[in-house]
């Protein structure tokens, strides 16, 4: 069982790939995590590539393909779903992909009291949700740090991880419980999301061809086209 997954929801490049069997799943694997800005249409094929070669494989030696699908970089999550997508359909390879906020979860599920991962959303806002109890407690929230707030209400302890957790809880200033900040995420990132595809393919199956990104919020050129409508309208009026 070969099985490769990348999330390339923020300005950082994840990848793994796990080798091994039914039995042994990580019995070999190997991590990368490159940071490159925007480049990700650049950089993430040829990643891909190189991560499979250093290993003595060929995509056609992959029998799994797992991805983040949102929310994150409108961009970047174009960019990773679409490059799996097309090696699955050209090669017939099973794909799978799984929540960026389940994810960042997953790698710190163990936290006993709330938990929270976030996301620079820009324009004073993050991409979050609520973990509590081992399970979600919100959908995937577009919201400001006073917002999110008013959420950890209740909870006497939060962790706050992500790729911007250090950023959120700088703002945070109504919270009155203890506030933890997880800095080793990108260690347990790729790894979890390997678990966590594998885990997903075999209870529900690969995704359907029509699964794309989930994006809470809308794009900058769909708010821009909103204005422009409503200015028109103004107009017209």
């Amino acid at each position: 069982m070969n099985i490769l997954a990348i999330d390339t929801s923020s300005d950082a490049i994840h990848l793994a790939l796990a080798m091994g069997d039914d039995s042994s799943l990580f019995k070999r694997y190997e991590v990368q995590i490159v940071a490159n800005g925007t480049r990700h249409s650049e950089s993430l094929v040829p990643l891909m590539l190189s991560l499979c070669k250093h290993n003595d494989l060929n995509f056609q030696d992959l029998n799994l393909l797992v991805c983040t699908h949102g929310p994150g970089s409108f961009t970047g999550l174009r960019i990773g779903m679409s490059a799996l997508k097309g090696i699955s359909l050209a090669s017939g390879i099973p794909l799978c992909s799984v929540s960026t906020m389940d994810a960042l979860y997953g790698c710190v599920h163990h936290f006993p009291g709330a938990v929270i991962p976030v996301i620079d959303a820009r324009k004073k806002r993050f991409y979050t949700a609520l973990y509590a109890e081992g399970k979600r407690q919100t959908a995937d929230l577009d919201v400001d740090v006073p917002e999110m707030e008013i959420l950890m209400k209740g909870y006497p302890s939060v962790l706050i991880t992500g790729f911007d957790a250090t950023a959120f809880a700088e703002k945070i200033k109504a919270y009155e419980g203890q506030v933890f900040v997880d800095e080793t995420l990108s260690a347990n990132l790729p790894l979890t999301l390997i678990k966590m595809g594998w885990e997903k393919f075999q209870r529900d199956g690969s995704d359907d061809i029509g699964v794309g990104p989930t994006y809470v919020r809308k794009s900058d050129a769909e708010l821009a086209l909103q204005e422009k409508i409503r200015s028109m309208e103004e107009k017209n009026d």
